[in-house]
């Protein structure tokens, strides 16, 4: 049987000239587009079919069968190929996407290729699409006016989230680490120093406890220091110690040390790696707090009532009063900028309405709300209490 592994490259690159390389048995071929190289393609002749995927019976759960992955050959060409590259990337920034691999399977014999049942797959990392709220931009856009933009923290937080997407979870912590120790830091680089000088910082305190709630769960490894630290519920002093002793470590490690850390074993900082990016994240909002002042959402209205941007509501809603046996009837005016009703925006009014109501009527019993689009009519959100409201009697003459 023929399997032939395709490769992608980040970004394409140029080679003068190319020809077949033999490598563990098959022979590794460039894949070019507009004579510029796009990804590697290996081929590997006389493999057994029974490397090739299956399709088996599910026992359990909706889908009537799963398909089991036999390919023994598959995890070596991804090995050789980080290893190969590794030699590239001291000279060049040169990226395989080692992750993301179409395997083909092919029968050199027509009994071989009856005996293939899938073909083809493809392996590919999903890139989730960013949902980004306009009124950052606006805001963003007058808060750069200052000339203090936070662009510190902004550069340090990219690299440390790029190689966190990238599952290099290493060279996270230590961006994360960087801006933490810059901001907080107080200059001093000895160990014991600096675990005094972030201990003695209340804002960076209250920080790692806010990232310690908020604290995300690895995808891989479970089982590393960090992550049996976590599980303790430990308190701010202690995550301070312990990010700063991985500091150490990963920041100065030695490779004769028989526990050195490895490049490519990056899942066992995975945990270390969130619960530092999640602080420095916190660290880096708090940089952009100028960019939320009240001014600021004043000016957002205005520029969207100057651009014809605004979008009035009204809300009609029936409430009751305990002490009356009949409905009253209600009307609020809400008005968002925007030029389309977007679900974020119908929370938004509905949760406006809401805290209206109660400094409206604080004792009163809301029944229902009813909210539409002022120019269209058009309805934004409904809301219907399926609690009978109560009256409390009224008490009679002497």
């Amino acid at each position: 049987m023929l399997v032939k592994y395709t490769i992608n490259l980040r970004d394409p690159i140029y080679l003068e000239d190319h020809w077949p390389i033999p490598m563990m048995g098959g022979n590794l071929s460039a894949v070019t587009r507009d004579e510029m190289v796009i990804g590697f393609e290996i081929i590997f002749s006389g493999q057994p079919v029974n490397f090739s995927p299956e399709i088996i019976p599910k026992g359990i759960g909706d889908a009537k069968y799963t398909i089991l992955h036999r390919d023994k050959l598959f995890p070596f060409v991804k090995m050789r190929l980080q290893e190969a590259f590794s030699f590239v990337q001291c000279y060049f920034d040169v990226e395989i996407l080692v992750d993301e691999i179409e395997v083909e399977y092919a029968g050199e014999t027509d009994e071989e290729e009856k005996q293939i049942r899938i073909k083809s797959y493809e392996s590919k990392k999903e890139k989730p699409t960013r949902i980004v709220p306009f009124d950052l931009f606006t805001r963003a856009v007058m808060a750069a006016e200052t000339g203090n933009a936070p662009k510190f923290e902004a550069g340090l937080l990219k690299m440390a989230r790029t190689e966190m997407l990238q599952e290099r979870y290493i060279d996270s912590f230590r961006y994360s680490f960087l801006l933490i120790e810059s901001i907080f830091g107080d200059g001093k680089f000895k160990a014991a120093h600096l675990r005094d000088a972030l201990k003695a910082n209340d804002e960076f305190v209250e920080i790692v406890s806010t990232a310690l709630n908020e604290r995300r769960s690895p995808k891989h490894s479970r089982d590393s220091d960090t992550e049996i630290l976590l599980s303790k519920t430990p308190k701010p002093p202690t995550i301070i110690d312990h990010i700063v002793e991985k500091r150490g470590f990963y920041f100065h490690g030695n490779v004769k040390r028989k526990n050195a850390w490895r490049p490519n074993e990056q899942e066992t900082a995975e945990s270390l790696c969130l619960l530092t990016f999640s602080i420095a994240n916190l660290i880096s909002q708090a940089a952009a707090a100028p960019m939320f002042d009240d001014s600021l959402s004043q000016r957002h209205l205005d520029d969207a009532r100057r651009t014809g941007a605004i979008m009035p509501m009204n809300v009609s809603f029936r409430f009751r009063d305990p002490q009356e046996s009949f409905d009253r009837q209600g009307n609020l005016r809400v008005t968002y900028p925007g030029t389309k009703v977007t679900s974020k925006m119908a929370v938004s009014a509905a949760k406006t309405f809401l805290d209206n109501f109660e400094e409206l009527a604080p004792v009163g019993q809301l029944i229902s709300a009813t909210c539409t689009l002022e120019e269209t009519d058009e309805n934004i959100f409904d809301i219907q209490l399926h609690v009978r409201p109560s009256t409390i009697a009224r008490g009679g003459d002497g």
